[in-house]
């Protein structure tokens, strides 16, 4: 990053979202990617031709879709799946919405819980069908974890001659979304870097242990002041 700026004698004030634009260009060569939704608000979605859950039905995918090399996963697939709250919202009857690594499913019924019914197209086209959603299979499998992000300590971008910083500290740096992550979150280790999709960045702090010690994952800012795919997190961190 120090050398991608160039040497100067002035002294320069720089946003960190140049600094995190820069790591995400390191750390995505590298990321891993899985899937988890939030424990709280997430709808069911009953995909009626969908495999029963005790079937143990997967897909195989790339840990990486631009780097095969890095391997394949598991996705299991389950008639009863979980996508986010905010995602079910304004969805339509008839319209073909696409679970990611699965395919296009058609939503046939919205039942007045909010709860979704659809039937999966094998033959539906992916490149024309949206929105394109992450989603769990409802089964035993899924682990807990703990997202937690991080905010700027000061509320200002710059700050002027004469402020007094006190006055722009920021009160609210810390949150943790409770969230419900795919299997296959259960061999990351310490430090391991992963990109939850539709989400970001993250770094585990702690794997996952058990029920009652959870996966607790730190988000890594990328320097976008949108989030990825439309699931924003509940601090700004940019």
């Amino acid at each position: 990053f120090m050398c991608s700026r160039g040497a100067s004698r002035r002294i320069v004030n720089m946003e960190w979202g140049k600094f995190w634009a820069e790591n995400k260009k390191e750390i995505d060569k590298y990321s891993s990617r899985y899937m988890a939704i939030d424990k709280t608000h997430n709808v069911k979605l009953t995909v009626t031709n969908g495999p029963e859950a005790d079937s143990h039905t997967y897909i195989t995918s790339d840990l990486h879709p631009k780097d095969p090399s890095m391997g394949k996963r598991l996705v299991r697939q389950a008639k009863t799946c979980l996508i986010e709250k905010v995602d079910a919202e304004g969805l339509a009857l008839g319209q073909n919405i696409v679970l990611m690594r699965w395919g296009v499913v058609t939503i046939t019924k919205i039942n007045d819980d909010g709860s979704l019914e659809g039937t999966h197209d094998p033959a539906g086209d992916v490149k024309a069908s949206k929105p394109k959603l992450s989603w769990l299979a409802d089964v035993a499998e899924n682990i807990p974890v703990v997202l937690t992000e991080f905010d700027n300590l000061i509320t200002k971008d710059k700050l002027e001659e004469g402020d007094d910083f006190k006055d722009f500290i920021n009160p609210h740096t810390l949150a943790d979304t409770a969230a419900i992550g795919d299997a296959g979150l259960r061999n990351l280790k310490e430090h391991d870097i992963i990109q939850l999709e539709r989400r970001g960045y993250y770094r585990v702090d702690k794997p996952y242990l058990s029920e009652d010690s959870p996966l607790v994952l730190f988000m890594v800012p990328d320097g976008k002041a949108k989030a990825m795919g439309g699931l924003a997190g509940k601090l700004r961190h940019s």
